[in-house]
């Protein structure tokens, strides 16, 4: 006990003696409004975050605070070409990446950059278009799923559609991630669910407990215990299926061709089996380290992302009417699938999609280790500190014109209208180092909205939810839609 207690007194000397001489440098960055001495922001952060919910159209800072809470170590930058600069010079993630170090380790959100960079290489040609295409059949079966799942709402009060989007998402993941056995979807569907749920929670409980950021005295936590418990769970499940599929691939030959046909796809687990066997990189735990990341980085936020946008669709409904009548036009048989061709065609709905997207991004922030001195343009923030790029800042910054903060889907569909800078638009992170699923993450949730809006009429408003903000931000209060069958 005397000793946890000397480290933690030892730490605020330190912080005490760093945040002086950070202060004193003439070039530092200048500092937040609301801290306290030496505890900086973190008074901020501490409490129930699901007591802690705030309009959207309410000071986006809040989500900063969150992260400033070591007195001026940490520094948020919101201008496009510092941005850029800064995620150029340095790619490492700050230490409150390392909480999910033990689930997801070599996985290319928590990977050191030495290996996050051969990774990478690796795993890009897994998520490039012509493997993408090959999906499309499989999520249109996820998709009318979802449409099935949403039956029971019809006519019914409104409802928060979010617990569909998480099923939708997570099985369309596994699916082409996995390619799963109908038991295997079923344990992914029921266990892994809630147990890569509770510990995305148990990372957020941690970061508000900020004596537990010292790794010795998390360790004696009985929070750590739980994460040992659920990290395990998580293994027990995904690791048997890699190694079953692993054996199955000994006995066939693969190929790296990838063809249209329907049902016919390759999951990126037999991509990276294959990899290992040809190239001898990625071992197992690699493998289910890069798999797990696939489904922690994706379910979330692609299922917050739904939810804003069917918020927004909800709440205009000219915007709605003109989406159903480009689905009309593209596909005049509504029981027909949405071919590669169909998706290309429907440039309303992806321009409502982005413009939802840049109001209001499921990762408000980015966050860099900053390893070396990095000059911006009025300041120079030093090495050793934490960098926060503002994605929410870039995404209304006043190089998108007079009605950044206005809801303009039409603004996509003229590129005169785009600012020449694509690091405002950040919704995917920026730099080399952002979210290799981008293109799957459009490619999923255009499927699936066109096939609910071709559907359903929806309505509801967005300009009253609340949102909360721990791993992704999401709508949390006044969120509901409610569903009309077309007729």
């Amino acid at each position: 006990m005397y000793i946890a207690v000397g480290l933690v007194l030892l730490c605020f000397v330190v912080l005490a003696v760093w945040s002086t001489w950070f202060r004193q440098k003439p070039d530092a960055p200048p500092l937040m409004p609301g801290s306290l001495p030496i505890i900086g922001h973190s008074h901020l952060i501490i409490g129930d975050r699901k007591r802690n919910h705030f309009k959207y159209t309410a000071n986006i800072r809040n989500i900063f605070f969150c992260y400033i809470y070591l007195y001026c170590t940490i520094s948020v930058i919101t201008d496009p070409e510092d941005c850029l600069t800064l995620v150029n010079a340095c790619y490492s993630k700050p230490y409150i990446y390392g909480f999910a170090k033990e689930f997801l380790n070599n996985g290319l959100i928590t990977a050191d950059v030495s290996v996050w960079k051969n990774h990478r290489k690796l795993l890009n040609p897994a998520f490039n278009q012509q493997v993408l295409n090959t999906f499309i059949d499989e999520m249109n079966v996820q998709s009318r799923n979802l449409v099935a799942n949403l039956k029971s709402e019809v006519g019914q009060e409104p409802f928060d559609v979010r617990h569909y989007l998480i099923t939708f998402t997570l099985s369309t993941i596994s699916r082409t991630s996995l390619g799963l056995t109908a038991q295997e979807q079923t344990q992914i569907d029921r266990d892994y669910a809630v147990a890569i749920e509770n510990l995305l929670a148990l990372y957020c409980d941690r970061f508000q407990k900020v004596w537990l950021h010292i790794g010795c005295i998390f360790d004696w936590s009985a929070l750590k215990r739980k994460q040992d418990k659920l990290t395990t769970t998580l293994k027990n499940i995904m690791n048997p299926i890699i190694l079953k599929r692993k054996s199955e691939m000994k006995t066939k030959i693969e190929t790296t061709h990838y063809d249209d046909t329907p049902g016919k796809f390759k999951p990126v687990l037999d991509q990276m089996l294959q990899m290992s066997h040809e190239q001898d990189v990625f071992t197992v735990d690699d493998i289910r380290e890069h798999l797990d990341t696939l489904v922690a980085a994706s379910y979330d936020t692609t299922s917050s992302a739904l939810s804003f946008i069917l918020l927004v669709i909800a709440t205009y409904p000219e915007v709605q009417n003109r989406i159903y009548n480009e689905i009309q036009e593209v596909l005049q048989n509504k029981d027909d699938d949405f071919s590669k061709h169909d998706l290309q065609k429907l440039v309303y709905l992806e321009a409502v999609m982005k413009e939802t997207m840049r109001l209001y991004p499921a990762v408000p922030i980015v966050a860099r280790q900053i390893d070396v001195d990095v000059k911006l343009k009025n300041c120079t923030v030093r090495a050793n500190t934490t960098g926060i790029i503002g994605v929410h800042s870039l995404h209304r910054h006043p190089l998108w014109g007079p009605d950044a903060n206005e809801f303009k889907p039409e603004r996509w569909l003229d590129p005169s209208r785009l600012p020449d800078n694509p690091v405002l638009f950040a919704a995917f992170g920026i730099g080399k180092r952002n979210c290799i699923g981008k293109l799957f993450g459009m490619l999923m949730m255009k499927t699936a909205l066109a096939h609910i809006v071709r559907q359903y009429h929806i309505s509801g408003s967005i300009h009253n939810v609340e949102c909360e903000f721990d791993v992704v931000l999401k709508p949390v209060t006044n969120q509901h839609i409610q569903l009309k069958l077309r007729s």
